[in-house]
C-alpha cells in the first residue's frame, strides 16, 4: 500500500506573493529604470533585494506589492515642469 502524504492547502495568492522575482521580471513589472531602482534602494525608498547566490539577487514579490500599496496610500507630490505653477492654470 502506498503511503499517503497530505500537503497543507495553499492559495494561489499566498504562493504568488511569496515568490521571488529577479531583476528582469521586476523591470518588466515596475515602470522604473534599473538605475532608479538601485538609487531608491540605497536611499531606503524601495525594498532591498535578497542575495540569492553570489551573482543573483531577487525581490520578494510581497515586499514589492507592499511598496506599491504604500505609493497608492501616500502618493508622492509630482514635480513642477518648466517652472509652471499648476494652481494658476485652473
Amino acid at each position: 500500500m502506498a503511503k499517503r502524504t497530505t500537503k497543507p492547502p495553499t492559495t494561489t495568492a499566498d504562493t504568488a506573493d511569496d515568490r521571488i522575482v529577479e531583476t528582469a521580471e521586476l523591470l518588466q513589472r515596475i515602470p522604473l529604470d534599473r538605475s532608479t531602482i538601485w538609487r531608491m534602494t540605497q536611499e531606503g525608498r524601495f525594498p532591498k533585494p535578497l542575495q540569492l547566490t553570489r551573482s543573483r539577487i531577487g525581490w520578494r514579490w510581497s515586499a514589492i506589492l507592499a511598496w506599491m500599496r504604500e505609493r497608492e496610500q501616500e502618493p508622492i507630490t509630482p514635480r513642477a515642469y518648466f517652472g509652471r505653477d499648476e494652481s494658476k492654470s485652473a
